[in-house]
């Protein structure tokens, strides 16, 4: 289980995230008290932003045991930066976490999984900085971001500075049509029905491997504030209609809770950090 631990703002310009009302430490630790219930552990990607601001919630997760990794410091797709800018982005959200928690960080998740085959330069980055592993690559194709016929399990990958591992976020392959469907969680867990999302996590650890889930504190934010689209296409990339940029950030978020501690105790998670110590080789199915 991942939490990509940023603001409901922060899919924003920057300059306009200091002027939005805070509400990422009530929904993350919303969170906690879900994932304590349940005694399921995971790994939160944390936004150098919020912890910076919010260096109790940081200290609060790491001492309930839930491993501490990095979501990079001001949440900018990696498609709008160049190689030296993500370095000094990552290299700022890293030195950020580390100070709080005094232990080194192993993990990093890009805004919107923006690795894609135009990104895989930041591949080199993240192990030139001494990070273990990535989990930014999702095996579909959207308008957002995608590399369909990446491997759908977990895979060791080479950059410039050596073997970087990858733990890619699952997806249902449909039978027939053979379309990898994402169902690992965030938008995902607020539009598909439990039953299917639970499906498609039981085949794939009926088939040896295991299943790797996402959300943000804000998918189960009901009470939110409304973003204006017009806000909103700023961020984005492609041609999307007001209506369909809405539906994207506020669709489901009623039932969202309850259908996520469903799978909290449908299912027992772990943190990244610890699946990998768990398993030999750090990739594939179980040892």
């Amino acid at each position: 289980m991942q939490i990509d631990v940023e603001d409901w703002f922060c899919d924003l310009e920057t300059n306009e995230w200091d002027k939005k009302e805070s509400r990422v430490v009530k929904s993350t630790e919303r969170i906690l008290e879900l994932l304590k219930k349940t005694n399921n552990k995971a790994t939160f990607f944390i936004l150098g932003y919020v912890a910076e601001k919010f260096p109790a919630l940081v200290k609060k997760i790491e001492k309930e045991g839930h491993e501490i990794a990095s979501h990079g410091y001001c949440h900018k797709r990696i498609d709008e930066q160049t190689p030296e800018e993500f370095e000094d982005d990552l290299k700022k959200s890293i030195k950020i976490l580390e100070k709080i928690t005094k232990d080194k960080i192993k993990g990093y998740r890009a805004p919107q999984f923006t690795i894609t085959k135009k990104t895989l330069w930041a591949l080199d980055v993240i192990k030139k900085l001494g990070l273990k592993y990535d989990s930014s690559i999702f095996p579909v194709k959207t308008p957002l971001y995608g590399i369909e016929d990446a491997p759908l399990y977990p895979y060791k990958t080479k950059t410039r500075n050596g073997e970087l591992l990858e733990i890619p976020l699952s997806i249902y392959k449909m039978p027939i049509l053979k379309k990898n469907i994402p169902i690992a969680g965030g938008f995902y867990l607020r539009f598909f029905p439990s039953f299917f999302i639970s499906h498609a996590v039981k085949k794939i650890n009926n088939s040896g491997n295991s299943a790797v889930l996402y959300i943000h504190p804000w998918d189960l934010d009901f009470g939110k504030p409304k973003l204006k689209p017009k806000s909103l296409r700023k961020y984005y990339s492609f041609d999307a209609s007001d209506k369909s940029l809405k539906w994207f950030h506020y669709y489901g978020l009623k039932k969202a809770e309850r259908k996520f501690e469903r799978l909290l105790n449908g299912f027992k998670f772990t943190s990244t950090e610890d699946w990998i110590n768990k398993n030999s080789n750090g990739t594939g199915k179980r040892s």
